[in-house]
């Protein structure tokens, strides 16, 4: 399977160019999300400081008062910190990986509630560590009951980090004979849309302790014996075309013939499939 396209020489630094834009756009989004967040922290807290020793005084309002208004002021800016995350990474989904996405979303998560629950025991002048040592029994029956819940979230960490299976991988879960692409790990499941357009949720501790099997799928794109950037010449019945590899997709390859004028567009699964004979020339060589 072979499409041609022609293109012309301003074409490939275009595509360079606008990744770059790209690049450079959500470097700014996140060093603007970071102002804003310190801004909105400092600000906050340095007003209830004043409020609290000018105007606090003269109008009755007390320690109490600004403890609560405190506590309220962390919840919000830790929500909308994690709101602002999240849709930023929505904005540059197709530009950013989804595996690497929901990392980011669930470790700020975990971090910034983390950070605002030691925040709030501070301003109610408790010490964490008074509570782990006064409220071990208690600890251990609500740890019973949300254990499942945590085990999930901690398993949703293992398998956006460690897990071979990422984002957009085709798999076959053996238990059910389920074949499809995993399109979601959250902090609780994993979602599988299945070939047949179905949705399968699997809970993600059962798949780090085991009691769900999956089989992870090689694409066919790391099976190609070239990369992004080689000079090849590939034939086949329907000819022959020479050029540099400039994209891979997970379903198609793009080469740049020598004159960059022209694009052929080539199956991977015809590759693999050896459907073509390919050369491969060496790094500085000259077809």
């Amino acid at each position: 399977m072979k499409q041609t396209r022609d293109t012309g020489p301003g074409d490939l630094s275009g595509r360079e160019s606008t990744a770059t834009d790209s690049q450079g756009s959500l470097r700014r989004e996140v060093y603007g999300l970071s102002a804003k967040s310190v801004a909105a922290i400092a600000g906050t807290w340095i007003s209830l400081y004043v409020f609290e020793s000018f105007v606090g005084p003269l109008v009755g309002i007390t320690h109490f008062h600004v403890q609560i208004a405190g506590i309220i002021a962390t919840i919000v800016i830790s929500f909308g910190i994690i709101t602002a995350t999240r849709r930023l990474l929505r904005k540059f989904a197709s530009k950013v990986h989804p595996q690497f996405s929901a990392s980011i979303s669930f470790f700020a998560i975990i971090v910034i509630s983390l950070v605002a629950a030691l925040s709030v025991l501070h301003q109610l002048d408790v010490n964490p560590q008074e509570i782990l040592i006064s409220g071990g029994v208690v600890a251990i029956i609500v740890g019973i009951g949300v254990s499942t819940i945590v085990g999930n979230i901690l398993s949703s960490g293992l398998i956006l980090t460690t897990y071979p299976a990422k984002i957009g991988d085709t798999i076959h879960v053996v238990n059910d004979n389920v074949h499809g692409t995993i399109s979601e790990v959250n902090m609780i499941y994993t979602r599988i849309q299945t070939d047949e357009g179905r949705e399968y949720i699997v809970p993600n501790n059962a798949i780090i302790q085991g009691n769900v099997r999956i089989i992870r799928d090689v694409p066919a794109a790391e099976m190609l014996p070239y990369s992004e950037g080689d000079s090849v010449e590939i034939s086949g019945s329907s000819g022959k075309y020479s050029g540099m590899v400039i994209r891979i997709t997970p379903r198609f390859t793009t080469i740049l013939d020598d004159d960059r004028a022209r694009e052929y567009i080539i199956a991977n699964s015809t590759v693999v499939g050896g459907g073509f004979t390919i050369v491969r020339y060496r790094k500085g060589a000259q077809a």
